[in-house]
Order: C-alpha cells, then structure tokens, then sequence
C-alpha cells in the first residue's frame, strides 16, 4: 500500500504527517436499493495541499464503493498552496436499519482513504466549513436531514507485508467521511402496505361475535371467517416483506405477525368453544371466555400497534 510519490518522499514514521484539508459536496443522491444495499452518490472531492506531490486527488480509495469513477479532475496553484478537485460518480455499499420501516432513518457513509500513505506518513484534515451537499437533491421517498463530513483513524489488523510495521501490529489510515442522514416518512406507503392486516384484524374481531343459541350452527361460518384472515395476512405479508433481503423485522412485518396472532387465538377460542359445548353445563361460561378473550386480545393488539408505530415515527 506504500510508494513514493515523484518528488516527495514520505516523512519518516516519527516525524508529524504530512497533511492536506480535504472536503466534498454532494450533488445528487440517487437508486437507494435495500436488496444488494447500496446507494448511488455523485459529489465533487477537492484537497488543499502545501505541494503539488502531496495532492490527494491522485492517491483515493474509496473504502465501501462498489464502483466508482472519476472525471474532470484539475489542480491549480492558489498562492502558496495547491488546490486541486475532481468529480466523483459511484455505487456505494451500506448498513441499511430497516426494523423501522417504513418510517426509518438512514445513515449513508462515503468512506475515503488515502491509497498510499498511512496515518503516520500523512493524515486528512476536514474542511466543513465548505463541505456540504445541494439542498434541491430529491431522493425519492426520503428527506435529507444532516451533513456531516470529518476525519477518522482506520485501522486495519494487519501490516501488509510491509516490513516497517512490527509483526502483529496493526496498520492505520487516515480516512475521510461523507455522512448524510437520510429520513423517510411514507404514510402512503404504510397505509398501502399494512391496510390488508388492519382489514383482516378486524374480520378476526367480528368472528368473535358471531353467536347462536345452538353454537354448532354457526362454527362452521367462525372458522371460514378466520380461515380467510388467516390467509389473506399470508398473503399481505408476503406481499410487503422485503424480499431477498435479511433486516430482521420491520415495522410492517411486526403488524402482520401481531394479526397473524390475533387471528389464531380466534381460531383456539372458537376450538375451545366446540369443545366445551358438548356439556350443556359449561356452555355459560364458554360465552364468558369468548368475552373475555375478544375484549383482552382486542385491547392488546391495539396496544401494541400503538406502541410500535409510536416509537417508529418519533
């Protein structure tokens, strides 16, 4: 990872590094995409520099792309220092948090190091006040709610081979980052995706009073009631999930576990029910269960949805 630049040679590892202000602005963020997790960014990267060898310019490596190209770079002298930029276009890899979709926030981190020089030899300096990204930048289904550029330490748990670096010791790399957090707040898209579990919560619900004096007459039309919420939040569930990828459980995914549960407790109380009605003796207190098991289970449900969307959208 270590070469000469032609007419600068790297400082001794027990000298101060050598350094040069680095910053960025973003112009375009674009194809969020949570199945390969990754997010297209356009900015433009510049460096200031004490000598033209020390450019930054020539030595990026930009940790987490998965491509990335660059254009239009150019340098010039400003007084006593050199000021060079270049244009950046690239795929960047993420850690996309999605348990709270879709009403999550997102960090998108653009990590660039120097290719040739560790921190030792030379080191980034941010430069925030002039780093920033276009504020017309429309993210489809997000808000861009922070910047933030800065300067991190890396390390890395090897030497590279290089023979300067005791054996066992790590090696590090100044690293500059590009942080943007990203907000998304899609009540459309919420309310499309989680209206078919609200919709078969409350078929559930109804089965719970759906009665006769001789119960047997009607169990057969309770349990095609839940069979077809059962299946309809199969469905709406496979519908919604974000396929291929591994996130966990979303906000989404938790509404229709949470129906899938309600619904099948309606089909054990309504099991329950049968069974107890055989004795003409329990029949009394088989409708209180009923009772107290729509009523409690309604409540919980309720409850826990209100929970769950409350701490999503805070």
């Amino acid at each position: 990872m270590v070469s000469a630049v032609a007419g600068w040679s790297a400082p001794a590892a027990t000298a101060a590094p050598a350094s040069c202000r680095i910053g960025a602005y973003v112009t375009d963020l674009y194809g969020f995409d949570v199945s390969p997790r990754t997010i297209n960014a356009d900015f433009w990267l510049w460096s200031v520099c004490p000598t033209a060898d020390l450019d930054v310019t020539r030595r990026l490596e930009f940790v987490n792309a998965k491509d990335a190209s660059q254009s239009d770079r150019s340098v010039e002298r400003v007084g006593n220092e050199y000021w060079s930029q270049v244009k950046v276009s690239g795929t960047f890899r993420q850690e996309f948090d999605l348990r709270e979709y879709p009403f999550d926030e997102q960090n998108v981190k653009i990590r660039i190091e120097d290719s040739e020089y560790d921190s030792s030899q030379f080191t980034y300096v941010a430069d925030n006040a002039n780093s920033g990204y276009d504020h017309s930048i429309g993210l489809e289904g997000f808000q861009i709610k922070g910047f933030d550029a800065g300067v991190i330490t890396h390390a890395y748990q090897t030497s590279f081979g290089d023979p300067r670096i005791a054996h066992g010791k790590d090696s590090r790399y100044s690293q500059f980052v590009i942080d943007l957090r990203l907000e998304r707040s899609d009540l459309a898209g919420f309310i499309r995706q989680a209206w078919p579990a609200y919709v078969a919560f409350l078929i559930s619900f109804i089965s719970y009073w759906i009665w006769a004096a001789d119960f047997i007459t009607v169990v057969g039309a309770r349990f095609g009631i839940l069979g077809a919420s059962l299946f309809s939040v199969v469905i709406s569930m496979r519908a919604t999930s974000l396929t291929g990828t591994s996130f966990g459980v979303t906000l989404v995914d938790q509404i229709h576990l949470a129906t899938l549960l309600y619904t099948l407790v309606g089909v054990g109380c309504t099991s329950y029910i049968l069974y107890r009605w055989a004795d003409p003796e329990k029949r009394a207190s088989a409708r209180r269960t009923n009772t107290i098991v729509s009523v409690s289970t309604t409540v919980v449900f309720l409850a826990a949805n209100a929970i769950s969307i409350g701490f999503a959208v805070t």
